[in-house]
């Protein structure tokens, strides 16, 4: 694994068919694929969510300059003043801090980005997951094609030898044109079967490197599969409670539901007035009407020292309506929330029960296919036998032959389509696949 790790961060992996275990594979996709880097990323920008959220509890301290303006002392504020003439503008320069006191929306604000950071990190898993069932789907097709091309070639070389054998046999008059014809249709058939395996194959080996987040031209493996064919060891009600329990998917949702309530309340929240406490300490120039004096009042011994608090509320009194808008749609999206689990239920239910029941039946077909390659391993030790005491004719074994490879393959495909489900239903569930069986 250390090899193929390395050489696939180097570029530089060597055309050689290697043996790679499954859990290898899933472990290359666990380190190279972009949906689990992308999730990690959405995870750390959550966690920065949050502490933007959590720092509107402390104090802001900003350095700011800007202009004031300072009444005459020979004008009163109840008269009609006119800026400039009978004000005085100055400038202030320092650093000024706020406070919240009062705001329900900061609170529910935090509240919601540190669901986020949850929902994040369940994202996460749920991708990770994914990735790995890709990975193990992948695997197993890949591996499929790889063995259905091995039959289809050994199939395609044993029509050969049948039609060969069949041409003698016509030429010395113990078999027809019309058996030679079957046997060059077969023949050409078999060939267009291996062909098409071979495509097959590659194609698999593109998705197998795709779903490991890697594509490599030069990559070439033997997958290598554990043989085991076990029965489930619970039922169907009892995986329906196991994915209730497990199933991170229904955990997404829940967490949906959760910061669907607190958009609710965030956004009635809005209806509360704001309260908080400002300070400003600095210098203040209280003349800067003219060129002239401006130019000396920039002089350091015209600044004198100022110090201003006070406090500040804010409320909404008139929105046209978009405050209730937005309670309405946060409503409305709980409400689109509530029926997508409803939907995830349903989905995680007929979902288990569709693999649990075709895994059942794939045992049945994987202990089958075993009954048929003993029966066709028999007819042709039979066969053979028939034909070293002249009661068979070559054809006749050529055809037993073909039967027991066609038993074989059809017994691979059972096979690895029982492992595919196997590995569905243990992710439906939210349990490993050694957890799931017997």
């Amino acid at each position: 694994m250390v090899f193929i790790v390395s050489l696939v961060l180097a570029g530089r992996l060597l055309a050689q068919s290697r043996t790679v275990s499954i859990d290898e594979c899933v472990q290359i996709a666990l380190q190279n694929h972009p949906e689990i880097k992308a999730a990690f990323e959405n995870h750390n920008a959550a966690i920065a969510n949050y502490k933007i959220a959590h720092a509107g509890t402390n104090v802001i301290v900003d350095a700011s300059a800007k202009t004031v303006e300072y009444l005459n002392p020979d004008r009163s504020p109840g008269q009609m003043n006119i800026p400039g003439k009978d004000t005085t503008i100055g400038l202030f320069a320092g650093l000024g801090a706020s406070y919240n006191i009062y705001d329900p929306r900061i609170s529910v604000t935090i509240d919601i980005n540190k669901m986020n950071v949850d929902f994040a990190k369940i994202n996460t898993i749920i991708v990770k997951n994914r990735v790995a069932l890709g990975v193990k789907k992948a695997y197993y097709q890949f591996a499929l094609a790889r063995e259905s091309s091995l039959f289809r070639e050994k199939l395609m070389k044993k029509f050969r030898e049948k039609l060969m054998k069949t041409e003698v046999l016509h030429k010395i008059g113990q078999s027809s044109a019309l058996e030679v014809s079957k046997a060059q249709l077969d023949y050409e058939t078999s060939k267009l079967e291996y062909d098409r395996s071979k495509n097959t194959e590659n194609s698999m080996k593109t998705s197998l490197l795709i779903a490991m987040g890697i594509v490599e031209e030069s990559i070439d493996f033997a997958p290598v599969i554990v043989q085991g064919f076990q029965e489930i060891k619970y039922s169907l009600e009892e995986l329906y409670g196991i994915a209730q329990q497990n199933s991170l998917d229904l955990k997404s949702v829940e967490l949906r539901k959760q910061l669907s309530k607190l958009n609710i309340e965030l956004q009635k929240a809005s209806r509360h007035p704001r309260v908080d406490i400002q300070a400003a300490f600095g210098f203040e120039n209280r003349d800067l009407q003219n060129k002239e004096s401006i130019k000396s009042g920039l002089m350091g011994n015209n600044w004198d020292p100022t110090f201003h608090a006070g406090f500040t509320a804010s409320m909404p009194v008139y929105t046209g309506g978009a405050l209730s808008a937005r309670i309405d749609k946060s409503l409305a999206e709980y409400n689109t929330v509530l029926y997508d689990e409803k939907k995830t239920n349903l989905t995680i239910k007929s979902q288990i029960r569709a693999n649990y029941y075709l895994m059942i039946e794939l045992l049945k077909q994987v202990q089958n296919s075993k009954l048929m390659i003993q029966n066709a391993e028999k007819h042709l030790a039979l066969t053979q036998h028939y034909y070293v005491r002249g009661m068979s004719t070559q054809i006749e074994v050529s055809n037993a032959e073909l039967a027991l490879l066609n038993a074989q393959l059809a017994a691979v495909k059972t096979q690895f389509d029982y492992f595919i489900t196997k590995s569905e239903l243990s992710h439906i569930a939210g349990i490993r696949e050694d957890q799931l069986c017997k």
